[in-house]
Parts: C-alpha cells; structure tokens; sequence
C-alpha cells in the first residue's frame, strides 16, 4: 500500500469508527453506565447501571495499550501482562503490516505515540476485525488507556 492509499484507508477507518462510536452510543448509551468491568477471562467488557445491575456486556479484542505516561502504544499480542487467550486473540492485528507495509502494525515493543495516534490505531484495528466499536478503557488513575474492540454487544435484562 503506498502512502496516499493508506492516509486513504486511515480515513476510512476514523470515519467508519466515528459512525460506529455514533451508533454505540445511541443504541447502547455506555457513556451512561455507573461503572464498566473488564473481565480478561470471560474477554468481556461490562456495563452496570447505577444500582450496580449489569445492563450490558459486549464480547472483545484487547488492541492495544496507551500509556499517558510515556506516550507509547503496545499492541495487545505482545502485551505480557495480558492472559495468552487474548494476546492469541489479537495477533490477527498483526497481518495489518503486510496488509499496509508499514512495520509500526508488526511492531512487537513499545513505540512512540500520542493519544490521537492511539484512536487512529484502534480504529485501523476495528475496521480490520470488523468490529462494532471500540471502548477506551483507563486504568485506576487514567494513566494507561486500553483500547478494546467490541465484537460483539447485546444487552442483559
């Protein structure tokens, strides 16, 4: 893919995440919820409403990670501190760098990111897992955001 193609496909990609994002919110509304739950495990993302009632659970593909900190990315198949189910799970991200030529996709350390370039990879990663969304997911002090692509979403009664 040469450059115009790509910043073409990168497009692509920030717009169909904004349309998706769109939907999610007026479908689902998970800015809403009292609290979220990442369970590594199950590889679900949980949704409670203010009484602590589970409203909505979505299936995911941990991307990757941002640290605020140092500003870099770390793809979720190299991520060691994640279980070896949903590292396996992402290393279909992994083909972008053939799919692309550019080797940032197959990049197995930490590199050099800002949080737009986090976004722009997340939604790079979900237009090519054809997912339905993506959730941002901050650690306790918000200083690591996990970028996980939603699979699939269906709400619990």
């Amino acid at each position: 893919m040469n450059e115009e193609a790509f910043e073409a496909f990168r497009a692509e990609a920030n717009e169909e995440l904004q349309a998706k994002q769109a939907s999610l919110q007026a479908v689902y509304n998970l800015s809403a919820h009292g609290r979220w739950w990442f369970d590594q495990e199950a590889e679900t993302l949980q949704f409670f409403d203010a009484q602590d009632r589970l409203r909505v659970e979505a299936d995911v593909i941990h991307v990757g990670s941002y640290s605020r900190r140092s500003d870099t990315w770390l793809w979720a198949w190299a991520n060691v501190s994640l279980l070896p189910k949903l590292r396996a799970k992402a290393e279909a991200l992994r083909a972008l760098e053939s799919a692309t030529g550019y080797a940032v996709f197959g990049e197995a350390d930490t590199f050099e990111a800002d949080e737009p370039m986090a976004w722009e990879l997340a939604a790079i990663a979900v237009k090519h897992l054809d997912a339905m969304g993506c959730y941002r997911a901050p650690n306790a002090d918000e200083s690591c955001l996990s970028f996980l692509a939603l699979v699939e979403i269906r709400t619990v009664q």
